[in-house]
């Protein structure tokens, strides 16, 4: 069997090491010491404790959408918007569309400011419309 991709911490450095051995004593495995990006999340350590981060992540959803340029925004969500199953145009593109959705999913890991806009535009992957599409839009200019 073969795991990838597996992330090992503790608050104690012994008893993380002891684990690691007895590990190594069942599996072949390679420690790669200290975590410093994995899964696409890059770890600090702080004086306070570990810090992560997806700021790269979400450059590279805000390039996929093809809003690299855009203007910035001070809120994830317009307070006139009123996402539903709404009549309107539908969307030209829904594999753009759920492919967006899902990586802004993976983003909330660290961006828990997101969570209820994300939702809400994953609401409506089965009827999508040029709304909702503008709501995408709007995360990505708060990002």
């Amino acid at each position: 069997m073969y795991v990838d991709d597996i992330l090992l911490t503790w608050s104690n450095s012994a008893v993380l090491h002891r684990l690691i051995t007895l590990l190594q004593s069942e599996f072949k495995l390679r420690d790669l010491g200290s975590v410093h990006f994995f899964l696409g999340i890059e770890v600090k350590s702080t004086a306070m404790g570990i810090l992560l981060s997806q700021h790269k992540y979400a450059l590279d959803i805000i390039q996929r959408a093809g809003m690299t340029s855009c203007k910035p925004v001070d809120t994830h969500l317009s307070a006139s918007s009123k996402l539903g199953l709404i009549p309107g145009n539908l969307y030209s593109d829904p594999t753009r569309y759920r492919q967006i959705v899902g990586a802004l999913q993976y983003l909330t890991f660290t961006r828990p400011d997101i969570c209820y806009p994300v939702n809400k535009v994953c609401q409506f992957m089965h009827a999508l419309t040029e709304d909702h599409w503008s709501a995408i839009k709007r995360i990505l200019r708060y990002l």
